[in-house]
């Protein structure tokens, strides 16, 4: 009498072995997989980049309006220096493709799922599906919170913080004006603007007349028409005069949001990490919750390596937010793991 193999009783497990068997790879196959994903992620990115080139503009504007609204609030003209004839094209070129790889993202991680999941269990694959999906909207989440919350507060921090350096007194000593031969200003024989007969308007006038003066006050400036057009000048709230004027260049201001939206895009990807060492099993989470001290150390130098600049003001908005984050995840890994219990 010939023994029948013995089989496992589990009807999920025979399911599930059955299945992994089924879509086993050969390495060849992993290969071409591999070019299949990598030639649809890219075929990806270059079509956001058609629209994040034709609209780079208007993707500029977006990233210019947290500093222009706070110059504008503290009484400054709003705007932004080009130090180089190239700075703006070279701007223009740089956060479109960014851009570009920033909304393809999770069309990107999408393809790395395909390839990576076919060499991973069922289970493995829900919970990665899972993380991928998840990750995508946590940096969305802490570019988002950037733009809207930190941004505004960092850039007011600063333009305050420059306002500080007042005018200094720069009238010549004694001694100074001997060896630099100043000489008192002639008497001005021209007479000053009537102040009253100056129209303050908050949108300039349909028809106006040659010599006509005016001043708008919803851009500030000073508009004088001509018989070739209009001329203005910037008027500037005379509290904010200061010796260090805060006027930023494009590259360096570019630079510097971009950096800060990779760190707040990755610092939020803080619960994903948190979820993954508690799901495999490399770090309890009862292990993590006993060391909390070790993770606030963590944080804070996590936020001191991220933030493109050395300021105290940039980490501690970013170690905040990334503490939090830790406890979110931690609340996630122990709903997943009570879930798993009475699974």
């Amino acid at each position: 009498m010939v023994d029948e193999p013995t089989l496992p009783h589990d009807s999920a497990a025979i399911g599930e072995q059955n299945t992994i068997e089924a879509t086993r790879m050969s390495f060849g196959d992993h290969l071409d997989e591999l070019r299949r994903c990598l030639i649809r992620a890219l075929v990806g990115v270059a079509l956001v980049a058609v629209f994040t080139f034709i609209f780079g503009r208007q993707i500029l504007e977006i990233i210019f309006r947290p500093l222009w609204t706070v110059q504008f609030a503290n009484g400054l003209q709003p705007n932004l220096q080009a130090l180089a004839p190239t700075d703006a094209f070279t701007a223009y070129l740089k956060i479109s493709t960014l851009s570009a790889l920033i909304l393809a993202m999770p069309w990107v991680l999408h393809q790395a799922w395909r390839f990576v999941a076919s060499g991973l269990y069922i289970r493995e694959r829900r919970f990665l599906r899972g993380v991928v999906w998840a990750s995508s909207g946590l940096f969305i989440i802490g570019v988002m919170f950037l733009y809207f919350v930190v941004l505004p507060l960092v850039l007011q921090f600063f333009i305050s913080f420059n306002r500080t350096f007042g005018p200094a007194d720069l009238s010549p000593t004694t001694f100074q004006s001997l060896l630099l031969a100043t000489d008192a200003a002639p008497p001005s024989d021209t007479q000053p603007i009537n102040a009253a007969e100056v129209a303050v308007r908050r949108e300039n006038p349909e028809s106006p007349k040659p010599g006509e003066f005016w001043i708008n006050s919803t851009t500030r400036r000073l508009m004088f028409q001509t018989q070739s057009g209009v001329f203005s000048v910037p008027l500037e709230a005379a509290s904010v005069s200061a010796a260090v004027q805060s006027q930023f260049a494009v590259n360096q201001y570019i630079s510097f949001v971009l950096l800060l939206a990779l760190a707040f895009g990755i610092a939020f990807e803080t619960p994903i990490v948190v979820v993954f060492l508690a799901w495999s099993g490399l770090v309890p989470i009862e292990t993590m919750s006993r060391s909390r001290r070790y993770v606030i150390m963590g944080v804070v130098v996590a936020s001191a390596v991220l933030t493109p600049s050395a300021d105290l003001l940039n980490q501690l908005l970013l170690a905040g937010p990334m503490y939090v984050l830790f406890e979110l995840g931690l609340a996630v890994a122990r709903m997943i793991e009570r879930k798993r219990a009475t699974g």
